[in-house]
């Protein structure tokens, strides 16, 4: 699948966010190393994928609906909302309509008059359909915010645990976070090394890509981590891998994502 991992930190007022770059096709055929997974949707949100590379509507619509700056709450209901009738969109086209019916409003009006198996056989792959896409939303406005989006149309505040896990490897990244006594007061260096162990740690699980991009957002804006300090990175994990990190002795550089607006 894939690993993301988001962490806020400086009581509250950045978010850290890093990302593998495996993708999957639809049907899970194909997995490979593709482009960095993040899309800015405003100049102080982003959002990573986890999951199928099919779905890029689902963020592209927000993006469009946004103007300016917004509240990360508002990215999240919106994100949920798209996911919800994108969801609803592939059902009822490969689903439904393999049957004859052409939406959910006609199943709905013909259930009484349709076969009790077809209408639960209908009813539990519905249930159970997975747009098999998984977003991690990260952002500030007053305050530095984290959220998960994904099925079947809902989102989650991470914004008390502080962190965040999405992806195949999630039971090798998680205890990271407890090995360290992870808190939010924790500064950008610590919270950058943490989360890269999380995600290197995750490369045990099946289908966590080997490369790595890292994001800083605060209120001045977002921020990618060059690719020199994830070398050092990559190098403090390999020399100290069996024993615990010297946490943030690593200088952080960085350069500005500038926003594009759609």
């Amino acid at each position: 699948m894939t690993q993301l991992v988001g962490v806020l930190c400086e009581n509250g007022d950045k978010v850290i966010l890093v990302s593998d770059r495996m993708v999957t096709t639809a049907n899970g055929s194909l997995a490979f190393e593709h482009d960095p997974k993040f899309e800015p949707v405003s100049p102080n949100v982003i959002v990573l994928t986890a999951g199928t590379v099919h779905e890029p509507e689902l963020i592209l619509d927000v993006k469009a609906q946004i103007k300016g700056k917004a509240l990360v709450r508002e990215v999240a209901e919106g994100l949920a909302e798209s996911y919800r009738n994108i969801r609803q969109k592939r059902i009822e086209h490969e689903i439904l309509q393999e049957v004859g019916i052409s939406s959910f409003e006609e199943f709905h009006r013909k259930q009484n008059f349709l076969h009790e198996s077809m209408v639960l056989d209908l009813s539990m792959r519905i249930r159970d359909y997975d747009l098999g896409v998984a977003l991690l939303l990260g952002g500030v406005d007053v305050k530095a915010h984290l959220y998960r989006v994904g099925e079947p149309g809902t989102y989650r505040s991470y914004d008390e645990l502080g962190f965040c896990c999405i992806g195949s490897g999630d039971r090798h990244a998680e205890p990271v976070f407890a090995f360290y006594g992870f808190s939010m007061g924790i500064d950008e260096r610590e919270a950058i090394q943490i989360a890269f162990e999380a995600k290197k740690r995750a490369e045990m699980a099946g289908g966590v890509g080997k490369k790595t991009d890292i994001w800083i957002l605060e209120k001045g804006g977002i921020y990618e981590v060059v690719s020199e300090t994830i070398q050092e990175l990559e190098k403090s994990y390999e020399q100290e891998e069996k024993a615990p990190r010297n946490l943030g002795k690593i200088e952080i550089k960085r350069k500005k994502v500038e926003f594009a607006e759609a």
